[in-house]
């Protein structure tokens, strides 16, 4: 496309899963900043649930806390949202922002109820890159 605006969808909302998260430092893959050449103009959020995840995975060992405070920079330095939302857990939160935001995620079952829901799915193929459904 002519002068780079391939990626002219309006500013989309992406909606972040604890296990996308952790794949920042697992994968080495900065989802961030690739979600940011898919979509162009992108907000990101996330629900308390998955920062209270965050919070109780950090105390489970050396490597869970890297990982988790690896995020924690990114999520920060990526402006991340942190969106109060009445649910249950952090699946029931992200179910209930699909039909606003694409949820970015590599649970199985989460991704299966947010498709039934009509919603889109972000997640990572062959841990190395990004795909939306």
């Amino acid at each position: 496309m002519v002068g780079g605006y391939e990626h002219m969808v309006s500013a989309s909302k992406i909606a972040w899963d604890t296990n996308m998260l952790l794949n920042i430092e697992r994968f080495k893959i900065d989802v961030f900043y690739e979600s940011k050449k898919m979509f162009g103009k992108v907000e990101f959020i996330v629900p308390r649930q998955v920062i209270n995840e965050l919070e109780g995975l950090s105390k489970e060992g050396n490597k869970l806390k890297k990982e988790v405070n690896i995020a924690r920079e990114l999520m920060e330095k990526n402006n991340v949202k942190i969106i109060e939302i009445e649910a249950r857990n952090a699946d029931e939160a992200l179910k209930k922002m699909s039909p606003e935001a694409i949820i970015a995620t590599n649970d199985k079952e989460l991704k299966d109820k947010v498709r039934e829901l009509n919603g889109k799915v972000l997640y990572l193929r062959q841990k190395k890159m990004l795909e939306l459904i």
